[in-house]
């Protein structure tokens, strides 16, 4: 495989347009035209950047060959050993699932057994369908339902934190420890969600990524704006309102979170491509 057919491809496999490539490396699009039809060649500086752009060695890109070959093998025999401690993982927690369900049901308490059900419920389907990091989707399930519970049962949220220093001793500290422990617990599997999804191929800052990344950004803004009162305001206060606003907050610190997730890896992926740059 010639030079130009490995950027060809590794520009490909990375979803990169000519032009996108072209503004990541200061060139012009005609340039990676040629250099992909091997109609001229990339000075060595250029080399370095592509190399750098696509997470590859210099021997990768150069010769098409390298430890890519023996990765994926390696990578095969993974996916099938690990596949089948996925599903059962799956199968186990599904008819845990159903046995509490069961269970609860012949004890005369139905839906009380549906909630309790519910966890081993969603953490199945969730081994079934995450091909990786399924310990950490299932860790975001669990934390996300029981922040759901708490506010509806007890009217608890981690953004209680903002009046730690005006909690007043009738207010009960518990619920404050509560409301620290939430909120703990929610960066922390934020800063791990980022850096095992920030591990990967550098992201090119082209014209697109950067725009996608302010729109990001400005989606973030917009979720911090207090709905859930502008939903008071227009409809006024009722048992109803009351919990469709609590889920309303609940859906936008979810959101907010998956945004920073985002953010958050585009920016590590970014910086290789943009020292490269």
């Amino acid at each position: 495989m010639s030079l130009g057919e490995n950027i060809n491809r590794l520009r490909t496999e990375r979803g990169m347009n000519q032009e996108e490539l072209a503004e990541a490396l200061a060139v012009s699009r005609q340039s990676i035209s040629k250099w992909e039809t091997d109609a001229s060649v990339p000075e060595l500086e250029k080399l370095v950047k592509l190399a750098r752009l696509f997470g590859v060695t210099l021997d990768e890109l150069v010769s098409g060959k390298g430890p890519e070959e023996e990765a994926e093998p390696q990578q095969a025999v993974v996916e099938r050993q690990g596949a089948p401690g996925h599903r059962t993982a799956a199968i186990v927690l599904l008819c845990m699932a159903f046995a509490v369900a069961l269970l609860c049901t012949l004890m005369g308490g139905l839906l009380e057994g549906l909630v309790l059900c519910l966890p081993f419920l969603v953490c199945g389907l969730v081994c079934l369908w995450a091909k990786k990091h399924p310990g950490l989707w299932c860790a975001w399930a669990l934390v996300l339902m029981a922040d759901l519970y708490l506010r509806y049962a007890t009217g608890l949220s981690w953004a209680m934190v903002r009046f730690t220093f005006l909690w007043e001793k009738s207010w009960n500290y518990t619920r404050l420890v509560i409301a620290w422990c939430q909120l703990l617990c929610g960066l922390g599997l934020l800063a791990v969600t980022v850096v095992k999804l920030g591990k990967g191929p550098a992201v090119a800052w082209t014209k697109r990524n950067r725009m996608l990344l302010a729109g990001g950004c400005v989606l973030f803004v917009l979720l911090c704006l207090p709905i859930s009162g502008w939903l008071f305001q227009i409809g006024g206060q009722g048992l109803s309102l009351a919990s469709l606003v609590t889920f309303v907050n609940w859906l936008q610190d979810v959101l907010r979170l998956a945004l920073l997730a985002g953010v958050g890896c585009a920016v590590i992926r970014g910086r290789g491509s943009g020292r490269g740059g």
